[in-house]
């Protein structure tokens, strides 16, 4: 299970702000909003996650998990690239390959439905469900998130 409040505190140490109201501030969103992130009570959009991990030169992994290393020097000066949902869904699904969604579902305790709206790009994988995959299929966030 993913841990939003570790993830929150991970997020902000990327900006040295631990006061949400500051996060609100460079997001653009409303303090409220931020008060969720930092209590867990809703996750941080993986935009506003993408952009931290862009910015401050920081792996998925450490984000998510808080698995080292923290910095990857690589990234440094790159030009950051949007997330791509087709793409994220693709990688997901193939580690799943000639699986029907009934069992696909099953295995990650979701509907069918939503396992097919991910093959047909009408929906983003569920967080919890790119944990499971993170955890159980010997894969990293970078590789699923971004194809590294």
């Amino acid at each position: 299970m993913l841990n939003k409040i570790a993830i929150y505190e991970r997020f902000a140490v990327c900006h040295s702000a631990v006061r949400s109201a500051q996060l609100a501030k460079i997001y653009g969103v409303s303090r409220s909003t931020a008060n969720r992130w930092k209590s867990g009570i809703n996750p941080i959009p993986l935009e506003y996650l993408k952009q931290a991990v862009d910015k401050y030169c920081v792996s998925w992994d450490w984000l998510m998990d808080g698995k080292v290393p923290q910095y990857q020097q690589e990234r440094r000066g790159k030009r950051p690239k949007a997330l791509n949902r087709h793409a994220i869904n693709k990688r997901f699904l193939s580690l799943f390959p000639g699986i029907s969604q009934a069992r696909i579902a099953g295995e990650l305790g979701v509907k069918q439905t939503s396992v097919y709206r991910w093959r047909h790009d009408m929906a983003q994988v569920a967080r919890e469900c790119l944990k499971y995959a993170v955890d159980n299929k010997e894969v990293t966030w970078d590789w699923l998130l971004e194809g590294r």
